[in-house]
């Protein structure tokens, strides 16, 4: 069963948890991202020829630039919310979505949107479906 799922979970991405403190003089919460673990994945963007259903990416020019991007996510465990994606490798290693910076692209960095688990014929969980949109702000770890 272990060969099956590293046969269909053949990406790896990096996970990573919010974490919040408090200032003890000003009373502000202070929102941190910190690395989590490394799991397995299978990624994949998505793709529709329909001018009504959600496309993978989208780039607007105007008053303020907007570039949306969503893909899916398949893992074993269960992501949520308060967590963020980046670093999605292939089987090689190779980072597969990357933002276009300049000396270097960096890999970028996804939010959960939802979670939808995969169930079995009997009512049990084998993994989970999620969507994933690129976060706004492409600064993680810090």
């Amino acid at each position: 069963m272990i060969d099956l799922i590293d046969s269909i979970l053949s990406m790896d991405l990096d996970l990573y948890v919010q974490s919040e403190t408090q200032d003890a003089n000003t009373g502000a919460i202070k929102k941190e991202w910190m690395f989590s673990k490394t799991i397995p994945c299978h990624a994949k963007g998505i793709v529709s020829n329909s001018a009504t259903a959600r496309s993978g990416d989208k780039q607007v020019f105007g008053a303020k630039y907007i570039n949306d991007q969503t893909i899916q996510i398949r893992t074993i465990e269960k992501l949520n919310v308060r967590q963020k994606i980046t670093n999605i490798r292939d089987s090689s290693g190779n980072v597969i979505w990357s933002e276009i910076d300049y000396p270097q692209e960096t890999p970028t960095v996804f939010e959960v949107v939802g979670v939808t688990p995969i169930t079995d014929p009997f009512g049990g969980t084998l993994g989970f479906n999620s969507t994933l949109k690129r976060s706004e702000n492409q600064t993680i770890g810090i």
